[in-house]
């Protein structure tokens, strides 16, 4: 079962809008797994534990208990491939899901029971990602920081480095100018108030050549023209999505500057799909560079594939 496979299956029986039936819900996909064999029941809760674990995010904490937040995330899910990833891409339509939550509690339990009914035993399983609340660690972090707080806590961590002096506002007005997007605040408050450049996991472009080798690219703009360009055998980046940090092996942080908040992008051409959205902020971006757990390596666990994308499934366990 691929990806695709798992959410058809939620579409055949998923429950209408207005009147949630998880029992329904439920008993249709365990009668269907039920049918065997094993391993399709075993892909099925690998899909719908990677599902749930991308949901295991401080963005969408509502205040609520652990079982509470499990089961919203849940219903999410239930709901189908459609409002599961604008969820991911927008945390604030979690929100309506927070309410009436037991109805998709029971999808939890749908492996078990598709195990049970075809082999007639208890199925002590694992997955490789746990759907329980507070499982994804890099999804959960300290309370959250203002920006200020991001601010001064980014210009502690790279006190000891011999970064540029703050770039000026005719830097950032520059650089949108040549994007047409305005720059996200926090991002302009690092540049202007921090360094122009060398900030992050690795080093952050400057918006202008300062000397500093943080790319093969000079700056910023000259990065963006070269990802915005058809020249090449990848697709040239939507508009919006600029260059930020380049990772080493043709990886690359992106972001999104027609977003306020910054969504981060990853370019990988070591993946399928070479540019996809991420489930971060450039808060919560820098957030886990400071933590620990934003790294400079692949961004699998937070990369949003595109339909057909092989890379996007989740490894079974052994």
């Amino acid at each position: 079962m691929d990806e695709d496979a798992f959410w058809a299956l939620i579409e055949e029986f998923r429950p209408a809008e207005s009147d949630p039936d998880a029992d329904h819900l439920a008993a249709a996909l365990t009668a269907r797994l039920a049918a065997g064999p094993v391993s399709l029941v075993t892909e099925f809760a690998e899909h719908l534990a990677w599902a749930l674990y991308r949901l295991d995010l401080q963005e969408y904490d509502r205040g609520l208990s652990g079982d509470a937040f499990l089961y919203t995330r849940a219903a999410v899910v239930a709901d189908g491939r459609d409002v599961y990833r604008r969820v991911l891409r927008n945390p604030a339509s979690f929100t309506p899901y927070a309410t009436d939550l037991l109805w998709a509690e029971s999808l939890l339990y749908v492996p078990d029971r598709a195990y049970k009914a075809l082999t007639g035993q208890e199925w002590d399983r694992g997955t490789r990602y746990s759907y329980e609340s507070y499982s994804n660690r890099a999804g959960w972090g300290r309370q959250a920081m203002t920006d200020d707080e991001l601010v001064e806590a980014v210009r502690t961590r790279v006190a000891d480095r011999d970064l540029p002096p703050p770039a000026t506002p005719e830097d950032v007005a520059a650089i949108e100018r040549e994007v047409r997007h305005p720059m996200p605040q926090l991002l302009r408050r690092l540049y202007l108030e921090v360094a122009n450049g060398g900030f992050g996991v690795w080093q952050c472009l400057s918006l202008t050549d300062t000397g500093n080798w943080y790319s093969d690219e000079q700056d910023m703009i000259e990065a963006y023209r070269r990802f915005s360009s058809k020249d090449g055998t990848d697709a040239p980046a939507p508009a919006g999505i600029i260059p930020l940090m380049d990772r080493g092996c043709c990886m690359w942080t992106m972001i999104d500057f027609s977003t306020a908040e910054g969504r981060i992008w990853d370019w990988d051409p070591n993946d399928c799909c070479v540019l996809v959205p991420t489930t971060l902020s450039f808060a919560r971006w820098l957030t886990g560079w400071l933590e620990g757990w934003i790294v400079p390596g692949p961004y699998s666990p937070f990369r949003i594939h595109a339909d057909g994308c092989p890379d996007r499934q989740p490894q079974a366990a052994s």
